[in-house]
């Protein structure tokens, strides 16, 4: 609203330029009022003389002293709830004073209407509390302007009719024209700071997104807590890169960092794209699961498709990381699929998981794999043998199951 140039004119006289913008700009607005109520009083007083009144010199010489004061303290120490609290009781006396010494309402142009300036201004630059107590003041401004003039019968007819009106005019357009821009000022800065508030908002439900599944983060928005559900039949897939702990030695952890999230950026955007769910990450182990939190009848086969898709991704770079770190990356990706319990645990850094047998086996499937092959359960292996081309194994023991029948998915 107001110029650039003067905003950064002002604020750097008066030592307020590493403030925010916002700042800045309601600073330079009370500034620039407190510049045109002074430069109007000299008008007002002036024209009153002009018309053969007296030049009530007096009341623009206290108010321009006790500004220039003011200002100089500003401007020294800096105190702008000081200075604006004081520019207030000014706004408020001023006014006053001009209309009992030029006649009253009538003869005054009702100049007291000015002081209005004060509780908006207070309003504006400071809090709600001060503001309600000078717009207190400001109606017994009123009624102190009304007493006297009830019993003092000041002679109006200091001025012409037509002065009279253009004053009257004047006074109600000069406080309606400041009250409009405070107030649009206010407008402009409160839609910024509610564009601000909504735009954090979709960062932080965009982040609450990436950490928990929409419904949880539904629910966790609405509630605080999250209900613990039970999934009857969900498929879980775990990855372990061979031998990974040995090479990740041999690394800077700036490099090892680099790596790990290269392969674990693309692995978000398969599994995002077969509408599965990131579980976690275990250092260099990555699970997800297909069916939770709501129900999917294909979760095994796009759990199983997604798997396909990170050995594929896996196997484009073999080479390429082989010349690079001397370490191919092969990976190895066991699926199994059964009962889970998925929810929130922990009351910071809060997490989504899920618990139960099947994130065991699934994990054991894994850890029975060979480099490069997708290891699937006999589970599993019920709900894809139609879509995959899948090869028996045997049976292989899975700690406090007994023996799983194993099968591996596709070729190498």
């Amino acid at each position: 609203m107001l110029p650039a140039l003067l905003r950064k004119k002002m604020s750097r006289f008066f030592g307020y330029s590493h403030l925010s913008l916002e700042e800045i700009q309601y600073r330079t607005l009370a500034l620039t009022i407190v510049g045109l109520i002074a430069m109007l009083d000299f008008l007002f007083n002036l024209t009153y003389w002009y018309f053969g009144q007296g030049f009530l010199w007096w009341t623009t010489a206290a108010y321009l002293l006790a500004t220039s004061v003011n200002l100089y303290y500003f401007k020294t120490g800096g105190r702008f709830r000081i200075f604006r609290n004081v520019q207030s009781v000014l706004t408020l006396m001023l006014p006053l004073i001009s209309q009992i010494t030029h006649g009253g309402f009538t003869g005054g142009s009702g100049v007291v209407l000015a002081a209005f300036l004060a509780p908006l201004g207070t309003m504006m630059f400071g809090g709600l509390r001060t503001s309600r107590i000078f717009f207190f003041c400001f109606l017994l401004t009123l009624f102190v302007a009304g007493v006297w003039e009830y019993y003092a019968q000041p002679d109006t007819r200091n001025l012409p009719d037509a002065v009279h009106l253009l004053f009257f005019e004047f006074n109600f357009a000069f406080t309606a024209a400041v009250a409009y821009f405070l107030m649009e000022s206010f407008l402009r800065n409160k839609y910024a700071l509610l564009e601000m508030v909504r735009e954090e908002h979709q960062k932080a439900d965009s982040l609450l997104l990436d950490i928990f599944p929409e419904e949880t983060a539904q629910e966790l928005k609405e509630k605080g807590v999250v209900q613990a559900k039970s999934c009857p039949e969900v498929t879980v897939m775990f990855t372990d890169f061979v031998e990974f702990s040995a090479f990740a030695r041999t690394l800077s952890a700036e490099d090892l960092v680099d790596q790990i999230d290269f392969y674990f950026r693309a692995f978000d955007t398969i599994i995002r794209q077969h509408g599965l769910e990131k579980i976690k990450i275990i250092g260099d182990s990555y699970m997800c699961a297909g069916g939770i939190p709501v129900p999917d009848p294909d979760h095994a086969v796009k759990v199983v498709q997604a798997a396909l898709d990170i050995r594929a991704f896996v196997l484009r770079h073999r080479a390429q990381k082989l010349e690079q770190f001397n370490y191919p990356f092969d990976i190895r990706i066991g699926i199994h699929t059964g009962h889970v319990v998925a929810g929130v645990v922990g009351s910071s850094k809060m997490a989504y998981d899920i618990w139960g047998e099947t994130v065991n086996i699934a994990s054991r499937m894994e850890q029975m794999c060979e480099g490069g092959r997708i290891n699937i359960s006999e589970a599993t292996h019920a709900l894809v043998k139609s879509d995959f081309a899948c090869t028996y194994r045997g049976r292989f023991p899975a700690k406090h199951v007994g023996e799983v029948d194993m099968f591996y998915v596709g070729s190498t």
